[in-house]
């Protein structure tokens, strides 16, 4: 599969460009300092650009099989847009540009990992008394995932609860909507990116939210 990786500098986004590497596909990082990536093979290309701007990403996005989104901002950037009491868009902007990308490409299958604090089963438990400052953020993803969620992209978003470094365990698990996640519950970037990468041919998953974790 051709497959573009959008976040591919991040931790979860980089373990997802090991992992496609590894199990075989053609990967494109998109990126916007290649020096973050540090990985090389004869089946990676690197494309610079703004995932903001649908002009950078109709690049990045033709020919391509499939994307797979981890984007997100650095917890530091996130934390003090969120204390200034609004979104800054980038999400959302992010998004927008994305599905009107794919659209002109003719790539239907996106997945895209979010947070599980958006999830429906997810209780802030420890989380509740800085919940607020996450708002700004939180409203900016969800704002960006109705509007995937109204395109006619075959999308999959996957809410990761708390992530952590580590190997690969193979102990992910699909949560069951009946089932309550808090931020005890965890799973490893390395996990969560062959989640990612195992809902690209599964039909089950098109249109759906998913919450996973390990433990």
């Amino acid at each position: 599969m051709r497959l573009l990786v959008l976040g591919a500098t991040g931790r979860t986004g980089r373990e997802v460009v090991r992992q496609a590497l590894a199990t075989g596909h053609d990967v494109t990082a998109f990126v916007r300092d290649p020096a973050g990536l540090a990985i090389s093979d004869a089946r990676l290309a690197v494309v610079t650009g703004d995932a903001r701007n649908a002009d950078d990403l109709r690049r990045a996005v033709a020919g391509q099989d499939a994307v797979i989104s981890a984007l997100g901002g650095r917890a530091k950037d996130d934390l003090l847009n969120s204390l200034g009491g609004k979104p800054d868009g980038t999400m959302r902007r992010s998004f927008e540009a994305l599905i009107q990308a794919a659209d002109a490409a003719g790539v239907r299958r996106v997945v895209v990992l979010s947070t599980f604090m958006l999830a429906s089963n997810f209780k802030a438990g420890l989380l509740r008394p800085i919940a607020p400052f996450f708002k700004a953020m939180n409203d900016d993803k969800r704002v960006a995932e109705e509007a995937l969620a109204r395109s006619a992209l075959d999308w999959t978003i996957v809410y990761a609860t708390r992530l952590t470094d580590g190997e690969r365990s193979g102990r992910e698990r699909l949560v069951p909507v009946t089932e309550i996640v808090t931020p005890r519950n965890t799973v490893s970037r390395s996990d969560a990116a062959a989640f990612l990468l195992n809902q690209l041919d599964d039909a089950a998953s098109v249109r759906k939210s998913l919450v996973v974790t390990a433990a």
